[in-house]
């Protein structure tokens, strides 16, 4: 009890000091959880070792935060995004797993060995990413739903590849019906979810609201979200999965603003815990002794990824510009593939001295991550500029200049979602000229059939706005 109580002592002093410290230099305040596991492990003071304690709570705190998420992410616009889902998840796993393979096959591992881990670099950190895109309001945009729906299949995917992983560490064959197995595990959690919602859950929801006791609208969500975990891990699934999928469920009720407000701060505490156990799985020693090799690895993967993750989401006709700023939002390792890796070398199926170094360049680049992702839109823009692997933003003004050309004192919509096309129609009733800026293909395209006049382009960019 009194290490306890001492270990939790020092974990809320440090973090609420680097809380402080990184709101005062600006900086994403999941690097200083980081920098924090970092500090207080094993490599350098040793003050925090890792146990169940810690990881039950950062476990939770995921499962909290990837609730939240599949609150925004509900399930009707999971129906809405199914394309993008499967046509940009897999293209971006099959492309960033095929290199780091081949990779790794070039330096002696098997073929079953090579594709497995290279399966697990081309995964993200879905906390990481939903929790920094939530601090900046950027979960709804265009990128941001581009990114989630990426990490969406990669959490699916994740399924079967702790299957195959089972499977190889007892010596089996991978059968393709125990994969399907697991893979049958989350249709039928989602399924269970889903009607379990409609019946049950938004009449609970209803009748403890209807009560007035807010501690009781609390405990409730809570146990929702363990709920949905526990299922999901019953069923050989990932909690954080189950929890995700609930939340998208709920999403579509009337309490889904009201259950956020409420586990916020829940979210926010729990899931920092999670970033400061990333950071104690950081080998300082590793790097030490392999220095060359963890940084060929970083500097081999986060580009790789960058580059590979814009033609997967280009794959589902998003613009050059919100392509390059999801696929760089998206380039670094995630919680996946240390576990992976971790449950690897644990069970001896690999050579650690193989794993290692690339095991700490995932990690060096989950602390990289809150630094890119506040300052892909600088790094989007640059690459947009130099017409890298898509339009480059000279293309799309002249497209602007030459549509705006025959008007005169027109109206500027940014956006030809429902609202932009309906003003549109209301404009084109008024006989007032306009003219409709839109960064996707896809609403460009299904602006065009309805008869609006609609141009591709970045609304966001100011010489966009002044060609037009």
């Amino acid at each position: 009890m009194q290490d306890l109580l001492g270990t939790t002592l020092i974990l809320l002093v440090a973090c609420s000091l680097a809380a402080a410290l990184t709101a005062r230099l600006n900086i994403p305040t999941l690097l200083g959880y980081l920098l924090v596991g970092v500090l207080l492990g094993p490599p350098v003071t040793a003050w925090i070792m890792p146990g169940p304690a810690l990881n039950f709570l950062s476990e939770l705190g995921v499962a909290l935060l990837l609730f939240m998420v599949g609150l925004e992410f509900s399930l009707g616009h999971f129906w809405l995004t199914r394309k993008t889902v499967l046509v940009a998840g897999t293209l971006q796993l099959a492309m960033v797993a095929a290199p780091v393979a081949l990779a790794l096959l070039w330096l002696g591992l098997p073929l079953d060995s090579a594709a497995l881990l290279g399966a697990a670099a081309a995964m993200s950190s879905t906390a990481l990413v939903s929790r920094q895109l939530a601090d900046q309001g950027e979960l709804t945009t265009r990128h941001g739903r581009g990114a989630i729906a990426v990490l969406v299949f990669q959490d699916l995917a994740s399924v079967p590849l702790l299957a195959l992983l089972a499977i190889w560490a007892r010596g089996d064959a991978p059968g393709l019906g125990r994969v399907l197995g697991e893979v049958a595990g989350v249709l039928l959690l989602f399924a269970v979810s889903a009607v379990a919602s409609r019946r049950l859950l938004h009449g609970l929801l209803g009748w403890v609201a209807r009560q007035g006791h807010e501690e009781s609208f609390v405990l409730v969500s809570l146990s929702l979200v363990v709920a949905a975990a526990a299922a999901a891990h019953a069923l050989g699934v990932s909690a954080a999965l189950g929890a995700f999928l609930a939340g998208m469920v709920l999403g579509e009720s009337d309490f889904r603003y009201h259950m956020e407000n409420h586990l916020k701060p829940f979210r926010d505490v729990l899931s920092g815990l999670f970033f400061v156990t990333i950071g104690l799985q950081l080998d300082t020693a590793q790097i030490v002794a392999a220095p060359l090799a963890v940084l060929g690895w970083l500097l081999a993967l986060v580009p790789l990824k960058m580059g590979l993750n814009f033609l997967a989401l280009r794959a589902t006709r998003l613009s050059a510009l919100d392509a390059w700023r999801a696929g760089i939002v998206l380039g670094h390792g995630g919680e996946f593939a240390l576990l992976l890796l971790g449950m690897v070398m644990q069970q001896h199926l690999i050579a650690a001295t193989m794993v290692q170094p690339m095991l700490v360049a995932l990690v060096l680049s989950m602390g990289l991550a809150p630094l890119l992702i506040r300052h892909h839109d600088r790094w989007a823009r640059a690459f947009s500029r130099s017409g890298a692997l898509g339009q480059p933003p000279q293309a799309e003004e002249g497209e602007v200049a030459e549509r705006a050309r025959s008007l005169r004192d027109h109206v500027i919509i940014c956006g030809a979602d429902d609202v932009g096309l309906l003003l549109s129609r209301t404009l084109r009733l008024a006989g007032i000229p306009h003219l409709l800026l839109e960064s996707d293909r896809q609403r460009v395209e299904a602006g065009r059939a309805m008869g609006a006049p609609v141009s591709y382009g970045d609304a966001s960019r100011l010489d966009t706005l002044a060609a037009a």
